[in-house]
């Protein structure tokens, strides 16, 4: 009898690391830019990031599955009615989870935007359905956050986490006491859409001070930590761009290189925390065309799969059509407009725009 109760005890055990395991499985994610767009596939299958963000609004075409797409109001032409309602559309039939705010508007290069621009912004931003960044500066301990937060708490604005960028702390223990020194100061949960080790002094004809010795030691030490803050929801790694006038700065900190091809660091962070699902997920970004869009009455879907699941949506997220197709759909029922279909096989699904011309 004893030994079976120590058995239940073990086993409690490991569902509960199990089960704690399972809470951070989410928090490795991936931010590539649209000029990357058409190695987005490529990238997250061998990165095997949780979500991924591309600083931009627009959930595109053929968007790759088994990954979370976050999308990002940048700056203030983002900022837009239109924009929002397209946002809370995606959201309305789950396409969507969070929305990423401003980038960096506390630097003439980015954003751009004063705090009080960004406060008078936010009863529209508000407006979003699902939970919403802070304004992720360039110092997440800066004037300008510490400005914006507290103006937010003072008028009762709704931020629901703090996103944050981190290039200034090149020593993990110095980079773990800032986060916490982010939690305590905000209380809020904390993503770090940005971060990696940066030597703002490196060009080309100074080389970085940093080994990739160092930065894997870096990554190795601060990814273990992030992981057990309960309050770090989400962390993305910074890949610099080769062919940035700046990259000497981010040299050793690259993950993967212009022709996709993995880094020893890139390595190490496609192994930690990996997201399996990609490899159950693969698409090709043209593997579904549909033709003619617009259309009138009738629309053929050119793939290769023998039968797909077909449901189209209005853009308030209501199923106005569902059914099995092989390779066209009647459309002549629907009114003049946009659209959403979805398309989906047992293990692939993508989502197009429709647009119905009478």
């Amino acid at each position: 009898i004893l030994n079976m109760q120590i058995i239940k005890v073990i086993l409690l055990f490991l569902s509960l690391k199990l089960l704690a395991q399972n809470n951070t499985d989410l928090k490795k994610g991936g931010a590539f830019s649209l000029f990357y767009e058409n190695s987005w596939q490529e990238r997250f299958e061998k990165l095997k990031p949780h979500w991924h963000y591309s600083w931009n609004w627009e959930l595109r075409e053929n968007y790759p599955d088994g990954i979370e797409f976050v999308p990002m109001i940048w700056g203030r032409g983002s900022a837009t009615q239109s924009k929002i309602d397209y946002l809370n559309n995606l959201a309305s039939i789950g396409k969507i989870e969070n929305v990423l705010l401003f980038n960096e508007p506390d630097l003439v290069g980015q954003s751009n935007m004063s705090v009080n621009e960004v406060v008078n912004l936010w009863p529209l931003i508000e407006t979003l359905n699902i939970p919403i960044s802070s304004p992720a500066t360039s110092a997440p301990l800066n004037d300008w956050m510490k400005d914006f937060m507290e103006k937010a708490s003072n008028q009762n604005l709704r931020v629901d986490f703090v996103a944050i960028h981190i290039y200034h702390k090149n020593d993990s223990d110095k980079f773990i006491e800032l986060i916490k020194e982010v939690f305590q100061t905000y209380g809020k949960p904390i993503w770090i859409t940005e971060f990696a080790v940066r030597d703002t002094n490196a060009t080309e004809n100074n080389p970085n001070i940093y080994s990739e010795s160092h930065v894997i030691s870096f990554m190795q030490d601060v990814l273990d930590e992030i992981h057990d803050l309960d309050y770090v929801k989400r962390y993305s790694w910074f890949d610099p761009n080769a062919n940035n006038e700046k990259y000497p700065m981010l040299q050793t900190a690259d993950i993967i290189n212009e022709n996709n091809q993995l880094t020893t660091l890139g390595e190490y962070y496609a192994s930690y925390n990996p997201n399996n699902n990609l490899s159950n997920h693969k698409k090709k970004i043209n593997e579904i065309t549909i033709y003619p869009n617009p259309s009138k009455n009738l629309i053929y879907i050119d793939t290769d799969s023998s039968s797909l699941k077909a449901s189209i949506f209005d853009l308030n997220g209501r199923i106005l059509m569902k059914k099995i197709i092989k390779t066209q759909m009647n459309i002549s029922g629907l009114k003049q407009g946009v659209y959403f279909i979805e398309l989906s096989t047992e293990i692939h699904k993508t989502t197009h725009k429709l647009i119905v011309k009478k």
